[in-house]
């Protein structure tokens, strides 16, 4: 599994002491055991557990012992990488040499209802664009506003390293970081679709310090989820104001 987060630390024991450990805390639900972390325990909420393929760590859940009997069976269906892919899929699957990951809940978009929702990749829907190629705002048929980036061929990213990002994006959920929705790979194309952050208020031209306080301290949180408090370790090399967005309550 991709274990849950926020895990409480243990010692650098041996799986046997960890199960232990856990067996003596009431208030225990879980643990699990990583090589370089050691002991991992949970006694809140298991929050964003994925099931993979031939990676990953052992999740051991406590359960009562009426619910031992019987073992659920997990249907779990895998996609190549590179082929195409239903337009209302819910798995996306990495193919490295070895390893495929399963995804849950995240869809793929067809290229056409991308374009659809941008009216042709418009310029006029163009948000910015940088080294990795341009985002484009648009609007689904259910009227739902997202952001697209469509990564040009410029970018030098291929198959394997998109897909890599949106395993890991898709991974992260936290309350100051931007959603990714699902993502698109057709026709040569390679776009990830993310929830669409409204601009503040223009006429609001200056922020009380309280406010300025709750944008940096919303920063500082996002930053600390991902160096820190997530299971997957990313380390952000690129801060930056234009790499902050303000939704309309001004919250980052």
């Amino acid at each position: 599994m991709k274990v849950p987060d926020f895990p409480e630390r243990g010692p650098s024991s041996p799986v046997e002491e960890c199960r232990s450990l856990c067996s003596r805390n009431c208030s225990c639900i879980a643990y699990a055991h990583d090589t370089n972390l050691g002991c991992m325990f949970w006694s809140q909420d298991l929050i964003d557990i994925q099931q993979f393929s031939g990676v990953g760590e052992d999740l051991y859940i406590r359960l009562p012992s009426s619910e031992l009997g019987s073992k659920r069976k997990v249907d779990v269906k895998l996609y190549e990488a590179g082929q195409t892919y239903p337009s209302d899929s819910a798995e996306i699957v990495l193919k490295d040499d070895f390893d495929k990951v399963n995804l849950e809940e995240l869809p793929l978009f067809s290229f056409e209802t991308l374009v659809n929702a941008t009216d042709q990749f418009h310029d006029d829907n163009m948000l910015g664009k940088g080294g990795f190629g341009p985002v484009y705002k648009g609007k689904l048929a259910d009227g739902k506003e997202i952001a697209m980036k469509r990564l040009s061929a410029a970018s030098g990213q291929g198959m394997e390293e998109f897909m890599n990002e949106v395993v890991v994006i898709s991974k992260l959920q936290h309350r100051n970081l931007v959603k990714l929705l699902g993502c698109c790979v057709e026709k040569e194309e390679k776009i990830l679709v993310y929830e669409y952050m409204h601009p503040s208020h223009p006429s609001q031209k200056f922020l009380d310090w309280k406010k300025r306080f709750s944008i940096i301290e919303g920063i500082g949180r996002g930053l600390l989820y991902l160096h820190g408090d997530s299971i997957l370790k990313i380390i952000h090399r690129d801060m930056k104001p234009s790499n902050v967005l303000l939704d309309e309550d001004w919250n980052p």
